[in-house]
């Protein structure tokens, strides 16, 4: 996996840099000033109340760090909050995390900006709570760790596009970060876990966010549409041979309702049209529990080139393996299993880079990466032969394919798009 790249940004760096760009849209609240309508906790059992319109976490001796995090998903976005800690307590706000099952029994990891009142006064910095550690601390940055206020409000932005993470405290640059590890997620205000018997609080208030978006979910200008909300199938027919092959016509049999596809089981695979080399794929899918067991449970799959299988299956909780969900099939583990629970929407982003060949000779195996759920879990890995059931290799590029392996998994938002030579997931 590529290391993540930590600028130190100083001081004197245009302000400008940060102005609302002509087109965002407008501010919205996080809650409502009220109650804590929209909002879940998760992990601990410290506690969470709303005061004067002021967000207030309280502590609770022993307990484990807590969180209240949005129920709705973040991708591109600004956010401004105001603070005001105990100095006794570490604190921070997530963003772009996640609580899944399959990690850590549903432990809330992903990218936390610090709250940190202590000497070291790394607030501001960017910290991968409960995965990788410390991203971007504020060792080289004294500026901003010269900019909390102790004991006071201060105030923090964070902007959030594409790879890019950048945070300021009190106007004053402090985080600039580039990491491509996950780029959707929720909201979410810690309260860090403390041996103090005394309760300790932190404050939050005028959190307010510019959504700008989830990039990743709308096809670019260049795309294929393969599914859409136009009840239209005309990309796509029933596959000739194999992957549970049934006789009739060259239609799909699934069942189309309003832009969602169903599986039919056993009336066979479907595959696109057209044929597609280096690509970037976009798929939501939603896994059905038919009470049986491992393979026989939500099983379908997504073949690229009709050749490498990223395995769909109903894998919630379990431990990741080669063959569950975001693996590629039979031949590698995702790195995270990150799977949601059966009958909840989630979503592949695939990049694909086809094997290259000269004179019926491969030279370069292909190569692929996979986000599930906003996270990746594959990262760029060379895929040296066809997997599963996939069609041998070969030179001419291939159609897409997803699988009847008699499950009733459903299918919409499908888009492929090329991908040039430059690009990079």
């Amino acid at each position: 996996m590529r290391l993540s790249l930590c600028l130190a940004v100083v001081a004197g760096a245009a302000i400008a840099s940060v102005a609302a760009a002509s087109g965002e849209p407008d501010w919205q609240p996080l809650y409502d000033g009220k109650s804590l309508d929209g909002w879940v906790q998760r992990g601990g059992a410290a506690t969470y109340r709303v005061a004067d319109g002021v967000i207030v976490g309280t502590t609770g001796a022993g307990e484990a760090n807590t969180f209240l995090c949005t129920e709705r998903e973040f991708a591109d976005f600004i956010l401004e909050y105001d603070f005001k800690v105990d100095p006794r307590l570490n604190s921070g706000v997530q963003i772009r995390s996640q609580s899944v099952p399959g990690y850590q029994n549903g432990r809330v990891h992903g990218y936390q900006v610090e709250i940190d009142p202590s000497e070291r006064a790394y607030t501001g910095g960017i910290y991968d709570e409960a995965r990788r550690g410390w991203l971007c601390d504020l060792s080289k940055n004294e500026a901003a760790r010269k900019a909390f206020k102790q004991g006071e409000w201060n105030h923090v932005r964070v902007e959030a596009r594409g790879d890019s993470l950048k945070t300021w405290l009190n106007g004053v640059p402090a985080a600039d970060l580039k990491d491509g590890l996950t780029h959707s997620g929720f909201i979410g205000l810690q309260v860090h876990a403390t041996k103090e018997k005394e309760p300790l609080e932190v404050r939050w208030r005028n959190l307010r966010i510019k959504d700008l978006g989830d990039p990743w979910g709308t096809p670019p200008a260049d795309a294929v549409v393969l599914l859409g909300n136009e009840g239209d199938l005309s990309a796509w027919k029933r596959a000739s041979s194999g992957f549970c092959e049934a006789s009739g016509p060259e239609s799909v049999q699934w069942m189309l309702v309003e832009g969602v596809l169903e599986v039919k089981p056993g009336s066979g695979s479907i595959v696109t049209r057209r044929a597609f080399g280096d690509c970037r794929l976009h798929v939501e899918f939603c896994v059905d529990d038919n009470g049986q067991a491992d393979q026989n449970n939500g099983n379908s799959g997504v073949y690229l080139q009709r050749r490498y299988e990223i395995q769909i299956l109903n894998s919630a909780g379990k431990d990741p393996a080669d063959d569950i969900c975001g693996a590629i099939y039979k031949m590698k583990a995702p790195d995270y299993n990150v799977a949601r629970p059966a009958g909840q929407w989630q979503t592949y982003d695939i990049f694909f880079r086809a094997p290259q060949w000269e004179r019926g000779m491969k030279t370069q195996s292909a190569n692929i990466t996979v986000y599930h759920n906003g996270t990746r879990v594959q990262d760029h890995v060379v895929v040296p032969s066809s997997t599963g059931a996939g069609q041998p290799e070969g030179p001419a590029d291939g159609p897409l394919l997803l699988q009847d392996h008699g499950s009733k998994n459903k299918f919409r938002n499908i888009w492929i798009a090329p991908l040039s030579a430059e690009a990079k997931p």
